[in-house]
């Protein structure tokens, strides 16, 4: 009986070590994965009751960026393409990040997809957007 015993607890521990291993590994693609990611920020103006996505592009020009609706979704798909590179007889030397981004944003139904506006200017993506007018808050006077 200590014989089977003792065979579950090492299948136990080949498990558990696998699922931190797993665990790991993800962590790993994950943050990799995120790293290419633009980073972007959602607000809100409750004066103009509009909403804004600011999206961080630097380095990349305005002519490689596409701003697109599909559905309910807004994507944003941008390219930065190599600048520095150095190339001599005894070294290579590229630091800087190149490829393509992506990201999505989902738009429910109460936003004027006709109000979508996108504006680059120094690295930074501005996407401003209002929700429907039937659908915006208004105070109704009582009479």
């Amino acid at each position: 009986m200590s014989d089977i015993k003792n065979e579950v607890q090492k299948v136990e521990r080949k498990v558990e070590e696998g699922v931190v291993e797993t665990g790991k590994r993800l962590k790993e693609v994950f943050s990799n994965v995120a790293s290419h990611l633009p980073l972007a920020n959602l607000s809100r103006n409750r004066e103009k009751d509009n909403f804004t996505i600011e999206i961080d592009l630097p380095g990349v020009k305005k002519e490689d960026i596409n701003v697109s609706i599909e559905g309910d979704y807004l994507t944003v798909t941008a390219e930065r393409k190599l600048r520095e590179e150095v190339k001599e007889d005894d070294y290579y030397l590229m630091e800087s990040a190149f490829g393509k981004y992506t990201r999505s944003f989902y738009l429910p139904e109460d936003i004027d997809r006709d109000s979508i506006e996108a504006h680059y200017e120094d690295g930074r993506l501005t996407i401003t957007f209002e929700k429907v007018a039937a659908k915006k808050r208004r105070d109704i006077a009582v009479k």
